[in-house]
């Protein structure tokens, strides 16, 4: 029998608590992967969700600390990525190998992308020990495109064209230690997004 590989917990990492992020459609359409592996729970106003939609643009890394729009640069490579994600929280974000335990005051975060660096896709540790992320506007899981519980993202299935997506996140960019104490301020922008599965 195969036991299960566990990465090390710090102590600090946020509870799987999924109705948080899935209970209203304020909250499940206006908060990305990125948002979510941040724990970061800022909302737009009442007034641009109906009860239909809630069409806003999603946070994206490194907006808020002055780098271009996506538009502006056509690809999201990992360099790029992390590099963005340090501008948004300078010097509180740490590359970390599987196996290593994160600093106090913080836990574990994964990164990846499609192959062609046109989408990026964030996840988060949990309490638990399993992972956890939200695709885009929809709804929080603790599984892959398989159905299964992430243990190990690097190696989860990452491949949802076959639930009816073009997106294919087969390039595991690594893992970050991120703060779980700090204040941060992430920053909306782009277009106001036109598809529910859209991931970023």
């Amino acid at each position: 029998m195969v036991v299960a590989e566990f990465s090390p917990l710090s102590g600090y990492e946020p509870k799987y608590s999924p109705k948080k992020y899935n209970k209203t459609r304020r909250t499940r359409e206006s908060l990305n992967c990125f948002a979510y592996a941040f724990d970061y729970m800022e909302l737009p106003p009442l007034s641009q969700c109906s009860e239909t939609e809630c069409n806003v643009p999603y946070h994206q890394p490194g907006y808020a600390s002055g780098y271009p729009k996506w538009k502006d640069v056509k690809v999201k490579k990992c360099s790029d990525l992390f590099a963005r994600l340090r501008g948004d929280v300078p010097g509180l974000i740490a590359p970390v190998k599987f196996k290593e335990k994160c600093p106090k005051g913080t836990s574990k975060i994964f990164l990846n992308k499609t192959r062609k660096n046109l989408d990026y896709h964030f996840g988060r540790q949990d309490s638990s020990g399993y992972w956890s992320h939200k695709p885009g506007g929809t709804e929080v899981t603790n599984k892959d495109a398989s159905g299964k519980l992430i243990i190990r993202p690097d190696k989860a299935d990452w491949d949802y064209r076959k639930k009816g997506s073009d997106l294919n996140y087969q390039d595991f960019c690594g893992y970050l230690c991120v703060p779980r104490k700090s204040r941060l301020r992430f920053k909306r922008g782009g277009k106001q997004k036109t598809r529910k599965n859209l991931h970023n």
